[in-house]
């Protein structure tokens, strides 16, 4: 249930936010954003949704939400970040190269519940790199490959500072 929300929520907002992105090229100047299916470890499932400007060709600066959820089980663990994203592309064609970094909050919202759950609130750097690949459309496909990782805040129930989570995502840019 709460898998068909996050899925719904996040292609509801590229539906609506891609109306408004007019340029012909996904990395052209100008108010851009993309929507990526995530998974983490293998086992933890999301989305993220980012939306910002394109400064020049190669250039991206967006402030973005994600969730991921444990799939399995009765108890499923629920996460939710929020975060600023930045994107470097290495070349100014169709096809690039790029690296990037998001940083910002996480939280567990079932953390009193489960005590699978090892933090409650952290905050959140996520290094990626990927290659990104431009559509006829003027939409882009991208596959990133990266790592989560939480530093947590308060109260946590691990004895690891910073919990590393590697990462893969596969994005739709508009």
């Amino acid at each position: 249930m709460i898998i068909k929300r996050i899925i719904v929520s996040i292609t509801l907002t590229a539906i609506c936010f891609g109306a408004v992105a007019q340029t012909k090229d996904y990395r052209d100047p100008g108010f851009k954003g993309s929507v990526a299916i995530t998974d983490q470890l293998g086992v933890f499932v999301g989305g993220d949704v980012s939306l910002g400007y394109m400064f020049d060709r190669k250039n991206y600066l967006g402030a973005g939400v994600g969730a991921f959820v444990f799939p399995k089980g009765e108890d499923m663990p629920v996460y939710g970040n929020v975060f600023a994203d930045y994107r470097h592309y290495f070349k100014d064609t169709r096809n690039s190269m790029f690296i990037g970094s998001k940083l910002g909050f996480s939280r567990a919202f079932s953390y009193a519940t489960n005590g699978g759950v090892t933090y409650q609130n952290g905050i959140l750097l996520e290094p990626n790199f990927g290659w990104s690949w431009a559509l006829r459309s003027g939409h882009g496909l991208e596959l990133g490959l990266g790592a989560s990782l939480i530093a947590p805040v308060g109260e946590y129930r691990s004895d690891k500072k910073i919990l590393p989570l590697p990462k893969i995502s596969f994005g739709f840019n508009f």
